[in-house]
């Protein structure tokens, strides 16, 4: 699906999903920052006590893998309300800041390092 949705798309559904329930004034900048933490964190908690390896190998079993999609999912919808909420258009930013992530990390000199 990825290929044939466009980020505006997502952005309407998600628009349209907030304007349905009538909570745009709940979605301000703080709310929606701290519930994009909260979900993030929700994500974490499955990889938190285990290695790199034991995380990776968690990602295999379909259950743990569609929990961790769900809140991915949560974390995507409240970046697009924050996006919506604060008039931020997602592809002209990505592709900024990515440029200038270009600049600062040359290929040359930190291919395979972090």
């Amino acid at each position: 699906m990825d290929e044939k949705t466009t980020i505006a798309e997502l952005k309407e559904a998600v628009a349209a999903f907030v304007a349905g329930r009538d909570w745009e004034r709940f979605h301000t900048s703080k709310n929606l920052a701290m519930s994009i933490a909260i979900e993030a964190a929700e994500i974490m908690e499955h990889f938190q006590w285990g290695s790199v390896e034991e995380g990776q190998k968690l990602m295999e079993d379909a259950g743990v893998k569609a929990e961790v999609g769900d809140e991915l999912a949560d974390v995507l919808i409240y970046c697009l309300s924050f996006a919506n909420q604060a008039g931020i258009d997602v592809s002209e930013v990505v592709r900024k800041k990515l440029a200038r992530n270009e600049e600062r990390f040359p290929v040359e000199e930190y291919r395979g390092r972090y």
